[in-house]
């Protein structure tokens, strides 16, 4: 089991990487806006109020077609067509003209275009850009990425734990979890770019094994120290990271509901996080890391605004666009919006994810049928609990955004990958669940299958999306054209080493998986979890 663990990590590792490499710099969701706050950090040791995006940025973003319109948009938004003009070398056409900048231009502030983010992640990757302080703006971005894909590989190692709580006597399914986090595609997009994404993933997959974890065992005092140390962290990363204290009302009050000797120390915990955030909304505008607590917009929200029919006429209609749009963002939408897969993609999807449903609703059904509330029961009800908590506050926020402006924030499916560690658990477990049901004979091909697609998914979402962007019909030409704009490092052969690398572990990983899950018929009839 290590052995296959660790080969995992490794291809992941390869896999996100490859992702790195062929992605040119500002085609993940606003990185430019990102590393500028990283830059500022780095440089200045605080973000500029008004003018807070270098010289050194805004050029590059004019070379490159992402410097945005007055409406936000570049010249790739809504052109999935478009393309940059390349050279017929591993050097771009004004690559040089970028590389060359003297230092001055990296503090010489032109407009407003940096992130004002809280500050945790971006004190991070100023780390990172020091450590490459003399590399032009392309290894300094390179540098940041890579601290990126260490934070995502930390997020596959958290997701192995909760599998090793969700599926403690069957490690196979440990092994699917882990598969279907480290290979889903547009979470490897959003876990290999200039962007805080990766970290708030990170913490939010610790708060979901911390919940887990104390379900499982109880609340001890490491585990409390941890809470409150993750929970100081994730509001230090993103501010939405207070949806973690409601997600962890649910382990401490089942706790104190079983467990009655300890049902004071469960309420005390409760109590001391709400009146933490209670002081920090009323007292904490002049402490700098406290006032990272408060609500910065509607402190204290009307309620009865939840109880007006546009509120219910609003649920509907994010029904309708969670479908038409947002479910799309959250499999694969690349290239600034612009770029989405061909249709037949989405309704494989649509088919693995409905199944999965009804074997949840079927799952559910046969718990009240048979009355069987053990605690496996219960720690698959805190995973359902937390994404759907995590869901409906983010579309509540966003109800009280439009109240407030007049128009919506925007949801992406990107901003529900913070939970998408609970999310895949759930799948696997609603997929298990119409194996053992319906197909129990072939259990074990179906399961492997589940991982084969998401494996290829990925290889095929890489390509894909390096096809909009490079010539893909000639090897010469793809290396060319992918090498300019790039650290010296990652050009010519480095990158066609480094994708033959993450396709070989991918297939020794099939080979190793596939023998671990068919060959010791690893879903036989008495296996039973959940």
């Amino acid at each position: 089991m290590p052995k296959l663990l660790k080969l995992l990590l490794i291809a992941a590792f390869f896999n996100a990487l490859s992702w790195i490499v062929v992605i040119p710099i500002w085609q993940y969701p606003d990185e430019q806006a990102h590393f500028a706050q990283v830059q500022d950090v780095a440089e200045l040791g605080y973000v500029p109020f008004e003018k807070n995006a270098s010289r050194e940025i805004d050029l590059s973003e004019q070379i490159l077609g992402t410097k945005r319109d007055s409406f936000g948009n570049n010249k790739f938004t809504y052109h999935p067509e478009y393309k940059i003009d390349y050279s017929d070398s591993y050097i771009g056409l004004h690559e040089l003209e970028i590389s060359n900048l003297p230092k001055s231009a990296r503090t010489e502030l032109v407009k407003q275009e940096s992130t004002n983010n809280p500050p945790l992640y971006y004190f991070l990757a100023s780390i990172a850009y020091k450590i490459f302080y003399s590399g032009d703006l392309f290894t300094r971005v390179y540098a940041v990425r890579f601290l990126s894909v260490i934070l995502f590989i930390g997020t596959i190692i958290l997701s192995f734990k909760i599998g090793q709580i969700i599926f403690k006597n069957q490690k196979y399914l440990q092994l699917v979890l882990l598969s279907l986090v480290a290979f889903k595609p547009m979470l490897v997009f959003a876990s290999t770019g200039v962007l805080p994404d990766v970290l708030t993933n990170l913490l939010f997959t610790l708060v979901i094994f911390i919940g887990l974890k104390a379900i499982e065992d109880g609340f001890n005092k490491a585990l409390v120290v941890l809470s409150i140390i993750t929970i100081v962290a994730g509001v230090m990363t993103r501010q939405q990271f207070l949806i973690a204290v409601i997600i962890l009302f649910f382990p401490i009050i089942y706790q104190a509901l079983i467990n009655h000797k300890k049902a004071k120390k469960s309420f005390f915990i409760l109590l001391s996080i709400v009146v933490f955030i209670g002081f920090a909304n009323a007292f904490g505008t002049q402490i700098p890391i406290i006032s990272s607590f408060r609500f910065q917009d509607d402190t204290y929200p009307n309620i009865s605004l939840f109880f007006r029919k546009d509120f219910f006429d609003y649920l509907v209609s994010m029904i309708r666009e969670n479908y038409a749009q947002i479910w799309p963002w959250y499999w694969g939408i690349y290239k600034w919006l612009s770029l989405a897969y061909p249709i037949i993609i989405y309704r494989i999807i649509n088919i693995i994810v409905g199944s999965a449903i009804i074997g949840i609703i079927t799952k559910i059904l046969l718990v009240i049928k048979n009355k069987r509330f053990d605690k496996n029961f219960i720690l698959f009800t805190f995973l359902l609990y937390s994404s759907i908590i995590y869901y409906l506050i983010i579309i509540s926020w966003d109800y009280l955004f439009r109240i407030r402006s007049g128009f919506s924030f925007g949801i992406q499916g990107r901003y529900l990958f913070p939970l998408i560690t609970a999310h895949m658990c759930i799948i696997l477990i609603g997929t298990w669940q119409i194996t053992e049901s319906l197909f129990r004979k072939y259990g074990a091909f179906i399961i492997f299958v589940l991982v084969i697609l998401m494996v290829l998914f990925n290889s095929y979402s890489l390509f894909y999306v390096s096809s909009h962007y490079y010539d893909t019909s000639k090897l010469s030409v793809f290396l060319k054209q992918a090498s300019q704009y790039k650290p010296l490092i990652v050009k010519g052969n480095i990158i066609l080493l480094i994708m033959l690398m993450n396709f070989l572990f991918q297939i020794f990983f099939f080979y190793k998986i596939g023998g671990f899950l068919l060959n010791k018929n690893t879903l036989d009839s008495n296996s039973h979890t959940h």
